[in-house]
């Protein structure tokens, strides 16, 4: 019978914990943060002695003393609608007290960071992940599916299949330039004939005028001497 309570309880904190990670927020990064940097290979101690405050030893680093938490952010994940799972992302912000100033600004130092600072909240399973792990499931996710070998086709064949789009497409334009300038030349060629056919004409006609000209040039001539004679007649006659 005294088993009972303790099982109700037991019962009461899991859906009290499975509550309090419903909605991701400082307090469940802080603790997802806390079981993430003491899980990894070069953390050799990891012992919290105030508020947020620990003892701190790594061996990647390398680094031994004090890590002081000095900030923490949650915000929606700029992924939450690709359906990637990840509805959140959090970040720590930390201060190592006893490291030199000069190794803040080294590039070890930032490498390092990048595994210690940020992780990502996968609502289906309610509960914060590092970086590698998201891709590790994002990668699986879409590899399994149709729409990751959709986008897998169109990364490697993409830009070829836009080249040869493009390709086509000034193909056709050129095509179409070349008709209308066929077209434009033909028009050319038949207003040129018709102008030369009306040219040719123009000259016939005028050949006939001059011929009619002389003609009529040649009846006034006859006409003119003719006269003449008459007159002369005319004139012996009244003599």
């Amino acid at each position: 019978m005294r088993a009972m309570p303790t099982i109700l309880l037991l019962f009461l904190g899991a859906i009290v914990t499975h509550d309090a990670l419903a909605q991701p927020d400082r307090s469940s990064l802080i603790e997802a943060w806390e079981a993430h940097v003491a899980s990894l290979p070069g953390t050799a101690r990891f012992e919290a002695v105030g508020d947020e405050v620990y003892q701190f030893e790594d061996t990647d680093l390398p680094y031994a003393g004090e890590l002081t938490i000095v900030g923490a952010l949650v915000r929606p994940a700029e992924s939450a609608g690709l359906e990637t799972g990840y509805s959140h992302t959090g970040m720590v912000d930390f201060r190592l007290a006893d490291l030199p100033v000069e190794r803040l600004s080294s590039q070890v130092y930032y490498y390092w960071l990048t595994d210690r600072q940020t992780l990502h909240y996968l609502e289906v399973e309610q509960r914060w992940v590092d970086t590698a792990t998201m891709q590790e499931s994002i990668k699986n996710m879409y590899s399994s599916g149709a729409s990751y070998g959709g986008l897998s086709f169109m990364l490697n064949y993409g830009i070829w299949i836009f080249l040869i789009a493009l390709i086509v497409f000034v193909f056709i334009a050129v095509a179409r330039q070349a008709k209308k300038a066929r077209s434009l030349i033909d028009d050319s060629a038949a207003i040129n004939k018709k102008a030369k056919e009306n040219i040719d004409r123009a000259e016939g006609l005028q050949d006939e005028l001059l011929a009619i000209a002389r003609e009529n040039r040649d009846l006034q001539s006859e006409n003119n001497a003719l006269l003449r004679k008459m007159l002369e007649a005319m004139s012996r006659q009244s003599k």
